[in-house]
């Protein structure tokens, strides 16, 4: 019962979803939804998603993610984008192949890569982040994925929670790029980063789909995160006129 308005003002309503879609959104490049460019030299690792490979719809055993950058009202709807685009990217991604997919305004990439065995991986970063960073993180958790998690992981059907701490201790350790170089021996994987196949969103759709169709389907999204999509979008072809 305080007067103060102090007091009041913590009570005030939420952003709406029109202003929080409008908010600068350093990293939502891997989105899509940025309404403008990182800023120079920001290098972020936003998330890990391991995955049981299917073609039409791959299960998810395991998700890192860092969303520290983003307000509270920012992290669920790019929570659920981040599963969307991931579970895409690595669906598309052919056994034993390393993808590399742009996202719409050239502002960040999915990288994603599916091991002989079954397990595939997707990681999202922007612009800045090192590709051979990336798929030496990709790499490195496929394999203590594989070691540490075998026969758990087999006979999943629907997505689980099979978290392996060695895996995130490797999130971690990559959230600074640099000092990954020097825990890992990069230059091993030059040639296998010179074989990925680079790819836009528009090449991983299939004859007669678009995005805005598969966000739909998807049980990945809420409506929210939908309608949060598609204000963002409409906020950046207003700054592209502008």
């Amino acid at each position: 019962g305080s007067s103060q308005p102090g007091a009041l003002r913590a009570f005030a309503p939420p952003p709406s979803l029109r202003e929080v879609a409008k908010a600068p959104l350093p990293v939502l490049f891997a989105l899509g939804l940025a309404a403008s460019p990182p800023p120079p030299c920001v290098m972020k690792l936003l998330s890990l998603v391991l995955y049981k490979h299917k073609e039409d719809n791959s299960v998810e055993l395991m998700h890192c993610s860092e969303l520290s950058s983003f307000n509270f009202f920012q992290r669920g709807p790019i929570k659920e984008h981040i599963k969307f685009h991931s579970r895409l990217c690595v669906s598309r991604t052919p056994v034993g192949k390393r993808t590399s997919i742009e996202m719409d305004q050239n502002l960040g990439k999915c990288h994603t890569w599916v091991h002989p065995q079954g397990i595939g991986a997707a990681v999202l970063v922007d612009a800045e982040y090192p590709m051979r960073v990336a798929f030496s993180l990709l790499s490195e958790s496929v394999r203590v994925y594989l070691e540490r998690m075998a026969g758990k992981w087999e006979d999943v059907e629907r997505d689980q929670t099979l978290q392996c701490p060695d895996v995130e201790d490797l999130f971690q350790k990559f959230q600074n790029p640099e000092e990954a170089d020097k825990l890992t021996k990069i230059e091993k994987d030059l040639e296998e980063v010179k074989t990925t196949v680079m790819q836009s969103m528009d090449d991983l759709l299939k004859r007669g789909e678009n995005l805005d169709q598969l966000m739909q389907k998807s049980a990945d999204l809420s409506s929210t995160s939908v309608q949060f999509y598609r204000t963002a979008k409409k906020n950046n072809q207003c700054c592209k006129m502008y």
